[in-house]
């Protein structure tokens, strides 16, 4: 049984001028979806926006990385935050001095994710990152961006799951979020 999927890619977000290339070739989109650098969109100037998927670096919450997790530092005054812990109107500049030169980890850019979410509100939102993310180390980090997803007003699902039980030929282990906006959703969400 096949099923047609009938949707039209309104943007997408890369910095990498080979993966924009890559990405508009495979899904045949011109590369002037591309939006740009996550860290520089205004979500308010983003078309209406259906579905919204994305995955942050997982550099610093992998097993094999830095390990730093959702960290900004405030190249000003040195203070060092999660952001997630910062109200999502005042995450733009310190929480200690005011000042917007932040120095961002590549995995916190799960934050600006959330800035399009609120911004956009998308009947679905689908999010990918390393299992590590659920991990003792960022459970804190996991649980504090999944409660604001929460506080949006969606339901949350999550599950670890592994792409070699999907038919992919590689023993991969990632955290899968779905999250479904209340006012839609039958709480019948279950994963493959």
């Amino acid at each position: 049984m096949s099923t047609n999927y009938n949707f039209k890619t309104v943007g997408y977000s890369e910095i990498d001028k080979f993966a924009i290339k890559s990405y508009s070739a495979i899904h045949n989109i011109p590369e002037d979806k591309n939006w740009g650098d996550i860290t520089q969109i205004y979500p308010e100037n983003l078309p209406d926006i259906t579905f919204l998927a994305g995955g942050s670096p997982c550099q610093d919450f992998s097993i094999g990385g830095k390990k730093k997790g959702a960290l900004w530092s405030c190249k000003s005054c040195g203070n060092e935050y999660n952001p997630l812990t910062v109200d999502y109107t005042k995450r733009r500049l310190c929480p200690l001095c005011g000042s917007e030169d932040i120095e961002k980890t590549r995995s916190s850019l799960l934050v600006h994710l959330l800035e399009i979410l609120q911004e956009k509100m998308p009947e679905v939102f689908f999010y990918e990152n390393v299992k590590n993310l659920v991990s003792k180390t960022f459970k804190k980090t996991f649980d504090l961006f999944t409660n604001e997803i929460e506080n949006y007003g969606y339901n949350v699902y999550y599950k670890v799951m592994n792409a070699k039980d999907y038919g992919i030929p590689q023993n991969r282990e990632r955290v899968l979020v779905v999250a479904i906006r209340k006012d839609l959703d039958n709480h019948n969400f279950v994963f493959p």
